[in-house]
């Protein structure tokens, strides 16, 4: 049984309804273990984790809940402990940084179904983000009303949370995780044009790759290191892509970051094979450097996904990434029979997870 421990009043709201990283303090990797990674695993946002249900029962407020007791979680988000109570500013300080957003993740993942549960959390977490009366909860709310706009596709909630968390908590570390993940007008972002690039390549490091070199096909360009786990998440998702779609119109082009050429070689040969092509960038390099610039890498993985005109197509960072990545190949290889095409006007940039790993 998880027991998060909030002691007497339960979730509630009349209104639901449907660059480079500096290294992360011990603050904002808690914010990015606790908040981001629960959000997309726990709420049912992904493709996959929408069917899933929780395994642990969890306590709230001395109410056990249990797998399938969404009556008894909506009536317990219904009653007392609602976005204003006093109860999470009590919560946090008991049980940390990130502890009150994960209680209500875990909660609401219980209580609302599939097709109502982002917009129905993110009444939840705009008005507890304006209205608690502790400001370190509001902003710990902030925070996960970001993520879960940004996971969910709710551009416009994004925009919202974010402007009212940098203004109304700077400085606090989460506004400035949330200036690491979530920044606006990034150069690398859908309908922008890739930028120019030669990369060395694993093979060899006499050759490079260039843009040019994928011209007319439609390329994934995933930033990724063996040290990383989140990148590791996302293979069994980039090896199912590859094996489906791989070829003529579409391949991959990895780029190792802060790593060795033996340790690439030796995960490759004894962990995934990773059947495209490889590039490689020494560690603490300038040209590390210019790419953490040029491509707005703010952490790994960052996955990039260009049209055979060199457009932009998607990007999706952090953990959980490989699914969303995954899921804008599909598309993209639907619909490159029309090169002419723009993106979706609904295409965006995505942070699906925490930046699961620093550069």
């Amino acid at each position: 049984m998880t027991n998060f421990g909030i002691d007497s009043e339960v979730l509630g709201t009349n209104s639901l309804v449907p660059t480079a990283r500096v290294p992360a303090t011990p603050a904002s990797a808690t914010l990015a273990t606790l908040l981001l990674a629960a959000g997309l695993t726990l709420l049912g946002l992904g493709a996959h984790s929408a069917t899933a249900q929780p395994q642990d029962t969890i306590q709230v407020a001395g109410i056990a809940l249990a797998p399938g007791d969404s009556a008894k979680a909506r009536r317990v988000l219904q009653a007392d402990l609602g976005p204003t109570s006093r109860h999470w500013a009590r919560h946090r300080s008991s049980a940390g940084r990130g502890r009150v957003a994960e209680a209500f993740f875990r909660t609401a993942r219980l209580a609302y179904p599939n097709d109502t549960r982002a917009d129905s959390m993110l009444a939840f977490l705009q008005k507890a983000g304006t209205e608690h009366p502790d400001r370190e909860v509001r902003a710990e709310f902030l925070f996960g009303g970001l993520q879960i706009a940004s996971s969910a596709g709710r551009d416009t909630a994004q925009k919202q949370f974010y402007q009212h968390l940098t203004s109304e908590h700077e400085g606090s570390p989460y506004a400035k995780q949330a200036k690491r993940l979530f920044a606006p007008d990034s150069q690398i972002e859908a309908g922008k044009t890739l930028p120019e690039f030669q990369i060395p390549k694993l093979s060899d490091s006499t050759e490079t790759f260039a843009e040019s070199d994928f011209e007319g096909k439609t390329v994934l360009i995933d930033f990724w290191g063996t040290w990383c786990g989140p990148c590791i998440q996302a293979m069994p998702h980039l090896h199912e892509a590859y094996r489906k779609h791989g070829g003529e119109d579409f391949t991959i082009l990895s780029v190792a970051l802060r790593d060795t050429r033996q340790a690439v070689k030796q995960f490759r040969s004894e962990k995934w094979e990773m059947p495209w092509n490889h590039a490689f960038v020494p560690k603490g390099s300038e040209l590390q450097k210019r790419l953490r610039g040029r491509f707005d890498i703010r952490g790994l993985p960052a996955a990039i996904l260009v049209g055979p005109g060199g457009q932009i197509l998607n990007v999706s960072r952090g953990v959980g990434s490989g699914e969303t990545t995954a899921q804008a190949i599909r598309e993209a290889v639907a619909q490159d029979g029309d090169s002419g095409k723009a993106p979706p006007e609904n295409t965006s940039s995505r942070a699906t997870g925490p930046e699961g790993s620093d550069l």
